[in-house]
This record gives structure tokens, C-alpha cells and sequence, in this order.
């Protein structure tokens, strides 16, 4: 059998990074419940042999093995069968081993020309006002931050003038 690279997951023209790679079988593409599909459904509940899947006021309800006591990333699902009743449009091209999975987005309500145009929000936002610099007039006051105080080298009267000795040391 020859080795075949794994198939491409394309969400929304983004890839899907998964551990698990996406399977065909008897013509049907299986992927894992997570990332693939959970990861954009807004909610996943398994009760007994079913798995309810909701998206957007949608539901599929996709039958699973009861044996299957496997985490998300282990359970496989019939990609098409499963995100098609959802709203999305799968893909496959076997040519370049891709799925490409299109969510549709919600449209805007169209405007229409007889409604006349809302005049724009006046915005009162003031402008911030400077921030007066501090007048002083009072007494000095000493700083807070003491200067270093540095150790002459030489006394400033080293040198004895030469009528006199010098000290002793």
C-alpha cells in the first residue's frame, strides 16, 4: 500500500491542526470530534449512545458506539453528514487530499433608499485641560534626596606656608 500524505483541513481558509488525521472510509470523510468539530459548535452533550451537537438554535444528533468511552480527540465523526445540517458547506478535493469547509456568514440587513439616512451623533468629548504648573512661594525647603557626600583627597590647607612648620602627622 503507498504511503499517502495526511488530508488537509481547511476551516474558513485557516488550517486545522489536529493530532489525529482526518480517515476515509468507504467514500466518507471521519474526523476527530476535537478540534475539528467542537472547537466551533457552541456545545457538545453525550447521553448513552448519542451526541448532541448545537450550533446557532441547530442540532445534530450523530449516533455513537456506547462501547466508545473515548475523550473528545479520540472519537471520530462523519465530517460532512455532521457540519452540513449546521449551516456549513464541506468540500473535498481528493486531487490535493483537502477539506475545505466553508461556515457561511450571517448577511446584513440590506438598507432601504426610501428610509432616509440617521443624521450622525454629536460627540461632546472636551478637551483636557493643562495641567497648571506648580507655583512656589514659600520657603525653600531642603531636598529630599541627599547628594553624595565625597571625601577630599588632600585637606585644603596641605600645603603649611613656609614661615611655619608643619603639622605633626
Amino acid at each position: 500500500m503507498p504511503f499517502l500524505p495526511p488530508t488537509r483541513v481547511l476551516r474558513d481558509g485557516a488550517p486545522i491542526h489536529s493530532y489525529h488525521p482526518v480517515v476515509l472510509r468507504s467514500g466518507h470523510l471521519y474526523a476527530p470530534a476535537w478540534p475539528v468539530v467542537a472547537e466551533f459548535v457552541d456545545r457538545i452533550i453525550r447521553v448513552g449512545d448519542r451526541l448532541y451537537i448545537y450550533r446557532g438554535g441547530r442540532c445534530v444528533v450523530v449516533r455513537v458506539p456506547r462501547s466508545a468511552h473515548r475523550t473528545l480527540a479520540q472519537l471520530y465523526l462523519p465530517l460532512a453528514a455532521t457540519l452540513r445540517p449546521l449551516g456549513d458547506e464541506v468540500r473535498y478535493a481528493a486531487a490535493v487530499r483537502t477539506v475545505d469547509i466553508r461556515t457561511p456568514i450571517a448577511a446584513l440587513t440590506p438598507r432601504l433608499p426610501e428610509q432616509p439616512n440617521p443624521l450622525p451623533r454629536v460627540v461632546f468629548a472636551p478637551r483636557v485641560a493643562p495641567t497648571p504648573r506648580p507655583h512656589w512661594s514659600g520657603i525653600p525647603l531642603p531636598r529630599r534626596t541627599p547628594l553624595p557626600a565625597l571625601a577630599p583627597s588632600a585637606p585644603p590647607n596641605a600645603r603649611a606656608p613656609r614661615d611655619r612648620p608643619s603639622p605633626p602627622p
